[in-house]
């Protein structure tokens, strides 16, 4: 006997459920030749290995290069992403992307917002030492038919009042959907530590997927062979009320005995609950 589900019934099944999902940031390194033995074409196949390891659903870039990208497009099959150079809003300057597992979601829309006074066209903010951009994606979930809002961001390293104004300007993005109950993804290099006043406001609003007791886990390496990368820079942040958190790791990923790349990966798996 065969049976069958009524698509209506199998409709709310499949929305009302929970969702185990892979979230991956990482800062790769701009390509440097200066960068010596820590130069990209000698890390860029270790690094190409490392975000498969984890198999994320769901990744963002920073200092990704049109080239880089180009190469890692043809390591990582069965992924898509949206985004677009710092630069001119094309391929020029650094990217900060966002991949998706194409079996897993649909793109719905994307955009770029410059981190500035004008964040519809490239445009360097406040006291930023250059161009800095957040790339907004919204996708549909093949299984569950849901909606998903990522942002993948990488604030200045120099202007402190830039990245109090970028906090501002990505929660104001936000705060549609989070108002509206969406999931809610913001990942990426913030250049800032926890206790750094920017950090502290995203805080009033998400929940960082990073374990209190892990707080001052750093990310940050320089390249350092032996360093224990004592600052704490790149983030996930979940909204509030609809994520648990399953693991929480930062690998420190080595090739020929040097580090991938001057920043470790940031490796997130959630439930993402109905």
């Amino acid at each position: 006997m065969r049976w069958s589900v009524p698509i209506g019934l199998f409709m709310l099944a499949t929305l009302g459920m929970a969702q185990d999902l892979t979230i991956l940031t990482y800062n790769i390194r701009y390509d440097n030749a200066g960068d010596s033995l820590d130069r990209w074409d000698r890390r860029k196949e270790a690094l190409a290995k490392e975000v498969l390891t984890h198999k994320p659903q769901l990744f963002g870039l920073q200092e990704a290069l049109a080239h880089q990208l180009s190469y890692l497009d043809g390591q990582w099959p069965g992924y898509s992403r949206y985004g677009v150079g710092r630069d001119d809003g094309v391929a020029k300057g650094e990217f900060s992307p966002v991949f998706f597992d194409t079996s897993a979601f649909t793109l719905l829309s994307g955009r770029t917002l410059w981190l500035s006074e004008t964040p519809d066209r490239p445009s360097k903010g406040w006291d930023a030492a250059c161009e800095r951009i957040a790339t907004a994606v919204s996708l549909r979930n093949k299984t569950t038919g849901d909606s998903l809002l990522v942002v993948n961001t990488h604030w200045d390293h120099i202007g402190t009042e830039a990245r109090a104004h970028s906090a501002e300007l990505l929660l104001k993005e936000i705060d549609p959907a989070l108002r509206r109950g969406d999931h809610v993804i913001l990942m990426g290099d913030l250049n800032a530590t926890p206790n750094d006043s920017a950090t502290k406001l995203l805080a009033e609003h998400l929940t960082d997927a990073c374990p209190k007791e892990r707080n001052d886990q750093g990310t940050f390496n320089g390249f350092e062979l032996e360093s224990k990368a004592p600052k704490r820079i790149d983030y996930v942040w979940l909204s509030p009320v609809n994520w648990s958190v399953l693991e929480y790791e930062v690998p420190h990923p080595k090739v020929m005995g040097r580090q991938v790349s001057d920043h470790y990966p940031v490796v997130v798996r959630v439930r993402k609950e109905p």
